[in-house]
Protein backbone atom coordinates (compact mmCIF):
# COMPACT_ATOMS: atom_id res chain seq x y z
CA UNK A 1 0.00 0.00 0.00
CA UNK A 2 2.28 3.19 -1.36
CA UNK A 3 5.50 3.43 -2.67
CA UNK A 4 6.70 2.61 -0.26
CA UNK A 5 4.19 1.31 2.02
CA UNK A 6 2.71 -0.66 4.49
CA UNK A 7 3.75 -4.51 3.11
CA UNK A 8 3.03 -8.15 3.32
CA UNK A 9 3.71 -11.48 1.73
CA UNK A 10 2.29 -15.05 1.68
CA UNK A 11 2.53 -18.04 0.52
CA UNK A 12 0.93 -21.75 -0.12
CA UNK A 13 2.71 -25.32 0.15
CA UNK A 14 1.39 -27.85 -1.99
CA UNK A 15 2.42 -31.52 -2.72
CA UNK A 16 2.99 -33.09 -6.37
CA UNK A 17 -0.98 -34.04 -6.48
CA UNK A 18 -2.14 -30.37 -5.46
CA UNK A 19 -2.46 -31.07 -1.66
CA UNK A 20 -2.44 -28.43 0.67
CA UNK A 21 1.17 -28.90 3.16
CA UNK A 22 0.86 -25.38 4.49
CA UNK A 23 0.83 -21.87 4.07
CA UNK A 24 2.56 -18.47 5.44
CA UNK A 25 1.46 -14.63 5.55
CA UNK A 26 3.71 -12.26 7.33
CA UNK A 27 3.65 -8.58 7.57
CA UNK A 28 6.51 -6.65 6.17
CA UNK A 29 6.47 -3.03 7.96
CA UNK A 30 6.93 -0.49 5.76
CA UNK A 31 8.66 -1.46 2.22
CA UNK A 32 8.68 -1.10 -1.76
CA UNK A 33 6.97 -3.99 -3.63
CA UNK A 34 9.99 -5.42 -5.03
CA UNK A 35 11.94 -5.97 -1.52
CA UNK A 36 8.13 -7.20 -0.51
CA UNK A 37 8.49 -9.46 -3.39
CA UNK A 38 11.57 -10.54 -2.44
CA UNK A 39 11.04 -10.99 1.02
CA UNK A 40 8.05 -13.61 -0.01
CA UNK A 41 10.33 -15.79 -1.69
CA UNK A 42 12.55 -15.52 1.64
CA UNK A 43 10.01 -16.35 3.62
CA UNK A 44 9.02 -19.31 1.25
CA UNK A 45 12.63 -20.63 1.61
CA UNK A 46 13.03 -20.39 5.30
CA UNK A 47 9.83 -22.46 5.99
CA UNK A 48 10.65 -24.93 2.99
CA UNK A 49 13.84 -25.56 5.25
CA UNK A 50 11.59 -25.71 8.36
CA UNK A 51 9.09 -28.31 6.83
CA UNK A 52 12.61 -29.97 5.87
CA UNK A 53 11.44 -30.11 2.02
CA UNK A 54 14.39 -31.45 -0.20
CA UNK A 55 12.41 -30.93 -3.65
CA UNK A 56 10.63 -27.82 -4.36
CA UNK A 57 8.93 -25.75 -7.40
CA UNK A 58 8.45 -22.22 -6.55
CA UNK A 59 5.80 -20.31 -8.91
CA UNK A 60 5.58 -16.41 -8.82
CA UNK A 61 3.41 -13.89 -9.92
CA UNK A 62 6.55 -11.31 -10.14
CA UNK A 63 8.46 -12.04 -13.36
CA UNK A 64 11.06 -9.78 -11.97
CA UNK A 65 11.93 -12.32 -8.84
CA UNK A 66 11.82 -15.49 -11.60
CA UNK A 67 14.21 -13.30 -14.05
CA UNK A 68 16.41 -12.73 -10.36
CA UNK A 69 16.95 -16.22 -10.14
CA UNK A 70 18.06 -16.76 -13.31
CA UNK A 71 20.47 -13.75 -12.96
CA UNK A 72 21.60 -15.42 -9.68
CA UNK A 73 22.61 -18.55 -11.00
CA UNK A 74 24.77 -16.42 -13.59
CA UNK A 75 26.07 -14.20 -11.18
CA UNK A 76 27.32 -17.43 -8.95
CA UNK A 77 28.83 -19.00 -12.19
CA UNK A 78 30.85 -15.63 -12.65
CA UNK A 79 31.87 -15.50 -9.34
CA UNK A 80 33.40 -18.72 -9.08
CA UNK A 81 35.26 -18.01 -12.27
CA UNK A 82 36.64 -14.78 -10.34
CA UNK A 83 38.08 -17.09 -8.23
CA UNK A 84 40.40 -18.75 -10.82
CA UNK A 85 42.34 -15.68 -12.25
CA UNK A 86 43.50 -13.04 -11.41
CA UNK A 87 40.27 -10.00 -10.82
CA UNK A 88 39.78 -6.90 -9.32
CA UNK A 89 36.86 -3.78 -10.15
CA UNK A 90 37.05 -0.20 -10.39
CA UNK A 91 34.68 2.32 -10.92
CA UNK A 92 34.57 4.96 -14.28
CA UNK A 93 32.20 7.62 -14.53
CA UNK A 94 29.79 7.74 -17.52
CA UNK A 95 32.01 10.58 -19.29
CA UNK A 96 34.77 8.21 -19.54
CA UNK A 97 32.49 5.26 -20.68
CA UNK A 98 31.08 6.63 -23.78
CA UNK A 99 32.24 4.20 -26.31
CA UNK A 100 30.49 1.10 -24.07
CA UNK A 101 27.35 3.46 -23.64
CA UNK A 102 27.68 3.33 -27.46
CA UNK A 103 27.99 -0.64 -27.73
CA UNK A 104 24.66 -0.66 -25.47
CA UNK A 105 22.72 1.34 -27.58
CA UNK A 106 22.90 -0.37 -30.16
Amino acid sequence: MGYPGLATCGGIFRGSMGEFIGAFSAFLKVQTALVAEFYGVIHAMEETQEMGLTSVWLEYDSALVCDAFTVSNRWDTCLNFCGTIRFWVTHIFREGNTCIDKLANL
